[in-house]
């Protein structure tokens, strides 16, 4: 596991769903905006796009807005914000600190898109907990059932510490979960552990989530990934 580093994420979203207006967003990002963001900071630099249609049905309810995640470190946050602060949609960002259970090993270039997808998820905590009973179900008990039961290529947990972005809405973990292939997150017998422990793991999995979060308020996305600068 990697320690906590301090990181910056910014959220752009944007209404639309469909093949078309997605294929556009995907398009005006790698094509006008990857260049400005990196002129903006000379740092680490990734960012994560909705860039493939929602699938239908899902055994995890996926939002359908179009969104651009851009992850900075150190001092490239505010350039960064100035940057999409300037776009149409709706910006939000957050200071967090990051750690990596499960991480894989970089084989291919900057600029080139990791392979499988991403499943994101905005976590907002259950109300009734304190913040140490939060963290404690989600670091001590979610994240070994997430290793345990999922195909994990890549797991990132990033615990919100402060906004970044004045007026953001409210999150309080940001997780990045990397799987290798684009089934790993649509089959729900690859997701939940096989064909002989899929349905206990739906359940276990079902029945602890609404323990530590508000899941009304909690948001997925699945997105590709791409490492502009290591």
């Amino acid at each position: 596991m990697t320690t906590p580093a301090a990181k910056t994420i910014h959220l752009l979203t944007r209404p639309g769903d469909g093949p078309g207006a997605r294929e556009a967003f995907v398009r005006d990002v790698h094509d006008r905006l990857v260049p400005r963001l990196l002129e903006a900071t000379s740092g680490p630099l990734k960012i994560g796009v909705t860039d493939e249609p929602k699938p239908r049905p899902s055994v995890i309810p996926l939002r359908s807005e179009n969104l651009l995640m851009v992850s900075t470190y150190g001092e490239g946050g505010a350039r960064v914000a100035e940057v999409l602060a300037a776009e149409e949609g709706t910006l939000a960002g957050y200071r967090a600190d990051e750690s990596t259970p499960v991480d894989y090993t970089r084989t291919w270039a900057d600029g080139t898109r990791t392979r499988g997808v991403v499943l994101l998820t905005l976590l907002r905590q259950n109300r009734r907990l304190s913040w140490d009973d939060f963290m404690y179900e989600w670091h001590g008990r979610h994240t070994p059932k997430a290793m345990r039961l999922h195909p994990l290529w890549s797991y990132t947990r990033n615990v919100v510490t402060d906004l970044a972005v004045a007026g953001s809405r409210r999150f309080d973990g940001i997780v990045e979960e990397v799987y290798a292939r684009r089934s790993h997150v649509t089959n729900p017998v690859r997701m939940f552990g096989g064909p002989l422990r899929f349905p206990l793991g739906m359940l276990e999995v079902g029945r602890h989530a609404p323990q530590f979060l508000d899941l009304k308020l909690t948001e997925n996305y699945l997105l590709g990934e791409w490492h502009l600068r290591s």
